[in-house]
């Protein structure tokens, strides 16, 4: 028996195919963010990972696939995708097929199935737990206007705000010239033609402004203190609201590799949350989605 799990990324979507007594294959492929790749490409890019693993697996059948997709956070999304990517597969189809969010697999592999939160911090920003229960909770994942706390965005804007405060005379900042000398962007002019004519990737500027904290920079300390401060209290709110959560966090995303996001994230949680457990995940979200196909109850 032949079971794939999929983590369908933002930047890339990666496979993991295990079957009994033989060493699991792994395959990557294309990004397939429901929201920028749409319905029919997402399900192109899992049916070309499927038919790649088919190929270098005959003869063992396939019986349960679970995706867990960026992008699928609503009901409807994920039944279109299912839809589509069964018709893509045609008669290799399995009998068991499964979209889920993407944070779903991560929660599964960070703690092998049981209960906690997970906080994904990236470009964006977001926490999930699973109860004990089995029910599952989120916290932000708003979206860069309304919020995304903590996040590359959010650090990089608040970093451009310092930038243009420093420029009308405010509090002076390591970041100015970081933004200068990386960005090109060395005036006022300049600041507002690039985020507002050229539309400046702003996450690109939070790098900027952990490397003015690491430098001893009083306002890029304050911004990833505040931001990560925002964070944990989304965190708190998550377990006033549902209190039967083991009492562990485990920390996922690009920026928590970073050690002043990652300082700041966990003094905060351990104040605001005394006694929790912080720690990296058990496994990568691939081994999630796995683990759900192997159940063959991928949970929406």
């Amino acid at each position: 028996m032949l079971y794939i799990g999929i983590d369908a990324g933002g930047s890339k979507s990666r496979l993991v195919a295990r079957s009994a007594g033989r060493e699991d294959l792994v395959l990557e492929g294309p990004a397939a963010n429901v929201q920028t790749a749409g319905i029919d490409g997402a399900a192109r890019v899992f049916t070309g990972l499927i038919n790649e693993a088919l190929q270098l697996r005959p003869g063992i059948p396939l019986v349960s696939v679970c995706a867990g997709a960026a992008g699928a956070g609503r009901a409807d999304d994920r039944t279109a995708l299912e839809a589509a990517w069964r018709e893509h597969l045609g008669s290799a189809a399995p009998p068991h097929l499964r979209v889920v969010h993407d944070a779903v697999i991560a929660i599964e592999a960070a703690f092998e199935g049981g209960s906690g939160i997970i906080i994904i911090v990236g470009t964006g920003s977001i926490a999930f737990a699973k109860a004990m229960d089995g029910a599952f909770h989120r916290v932000g994942g708003w979206g860069y206007l309304l919020g995304d706390e903590g996040s590359g965005f959010a650090i990089g804007l608040d970093g451009l705000r310092a930038v243009a405060a420093a420029i009308d005379g405010g509090p002076a900042t390591r970041i100015q010239p970081l933004v200068a000398e990386r960005l090109g962007i060395q005036t006022a002019d300049a600041l507002i033609h690039n985020v507002y004519r050229k539309h400046l990737h702003i996450p690109d500027v939070a790098p900027l402004v952990i490397e003015a904290a690491e430098e001893g920079d009083a306002a890029a300390r304050y911004i990833i203190e505040d931001q990560l401060r925002r964070l944990a209290q989304q965190v708190r709110w998550l377990v006033d609201r549902c209190r039967d959560i083991e009492p562990q966090i485990a920390l996922m995303g690009g920026l928590t590799r970073n050690a002043p996001i990652r300082d700041a994230l966990e003094r905060n949680l351990r104040t605001l949350l005394p006694g929790w457990v912080i720690m990296d995940p058990k496994h990568d979200p691939v081994e999630g989605a796995v683990r759900l196909a192997m159940q063959a109850n991928c949970r929406p």
